[in-house]
């Protein structure tokens, strides 16, 4: 009989951790998925995690009364740290002389992003940037809805090529007090914080931004689309991968990671003794996908109210659904099956403990 009910466990976990390269097993001995974002480290559960936000998208735009609001989609970014190579991408585009005095082709995509004067460069400015930009995006958010209450908004942060934060946001206003996209564009670009680490410093965002509209009938599959295949891309590392990438590449990403290392990410931090994952990622810690929440007052993103909580719960419905087809109406009922978000709970601590997989 125990060597059945172990034999009935390993295949509850197989179910629930199908695909996933990395599954945990806690302490309770509950087996979940691993839960990472990071395609290198776990395709199948940062392909789950990505499909789970672009369900959520695409819900605050087609699942509800469209015609009754304007879409936009907003993209800003963070200002300049220091002159970086200008290099073109596939497909023809030109770009000009870059300020080194060479006109780049993409052959040379290797060097975009990388600093010309790595001396010179603004490093420690450019992981504190980082460190700061949910604070920034808060204001901005706060600065939007003072004038324009119906705000609700889907955001993706993509890395830049420099390894800065940029921001994608699709933002929904009702039509009767819907602004042109300029003028959202400009009051986004107004906000500014001050970092609660360095005190007096300002941050805000840099001049290039951009601010379309666009209708959920026509160009919305579009929209989101695009914002998946930014997803896609900010769930690959962020380091290079290539070992043929010039070595200017990777002398800027050890700068990076030095900058981030020897940066406060708190008033009390001591940057030589802190295990915080911020100094791990260039100073980020902004969440890469977050959408704003339903509450009393508000409908939120999704006007169904779809979160990966409702999502997990759906998945865990439908497990337990084919468990009860599989086994029968004589078999003996299964004990719960092991639930996803555990992961995310115990996280830290199977970290610090160390797990072991089926």
């Amino acid at each position: 009989m125990r060597a059945t009910t172990e034999e009935d466990a390993t295949a509850r976990a197989a179910v629930v951790a199908r695909g996933c390269s990395s599954p945990i097993r806690t302490a309770t001995g509950v087996w979940v998925r691993c839960g990472s974002r990071i395609k290198s480290k776990c395709e199948s559960c940062a392909e789950l995690y990505r499909n789970d936000w672009a369900a959520i998208a695409r819900s605050g735009v087609f699942d509800g009364p469209v015609t009754e609001f304007r879409f936009y989609l907003l993209t800003l970014t963070a200002p300049s740290f220091g002159r970086v190579h200008r290099v073109p991408r596939d497909g023809g585009q030109r770009v000009g002389a870059c300020s080194c005095g060479v006109e780049h082709s993409a052959t040379d995509a290797g060097l975009r992003g990388v600093p010309i004067d790595g001396d010179m460069y603004d490093y420690a400015g450019q992981v504190a940037w980082n460190r700061d930009a949910g604070l920034l995006w808060d204001r901005t958010r706060r600065r939007m809805r003072d004038r324009w209450d119906s705000l609700e908004y889907f955001i993706v942060r993509e890395w830049q090529d420099r390894g800065v934060l940029h921001v994608h946001a699709i933002i929904r206003v009702a039509r009767f007090e819907a602004p042109t996209p300029g003028v959202l564009r400009d009051a986004a670009l107004s906000a500014t914080a001050v970092s609660q680490v360095d005190a007096g410093v300002l941050v805000e965002w840099g001049e290039q931004a951009r601010c379309d509209a666009f209708r959920a009938d026509g160009d919305g599959a579009k929209t989101i689309w695009y914002l998946s295949k930014a997803l896609n891309y900010v769930l690959k590392d962020v380091a290079t991968a290539s070992v043929d990438a010039p070595i200017d590449v990777w002398r800027h990403q050890v700068a990076l990671g030095d900058a981030a290392r020897r940066m406060r990410c708190a008033r009390d931090c001591q940057p030589q003794d802190c295990m915080n994952l911020v100094h791990k990622r260039y100073g980020s810690r902004s969440q890469v996908v977050s959408a704003s929440r339903r509450t009393r007052n508000r409908t939120g993103w999704s006007f169904t109210g779809l979160t990966r909580t409702v999502q997990r719960r759906l998945r865990r419905e439908w497990w337990e659904s084919r468990m009860r087809d599989e086994a029968g109406d004589d078999a003996p009922a299964l004990s719960p099956p092991p639930l996803e978000d555990l992961a995310a709970r115990s996280r830290r601590e199977l970290i610090a403990r160390g797990w072991s997989a089926p």
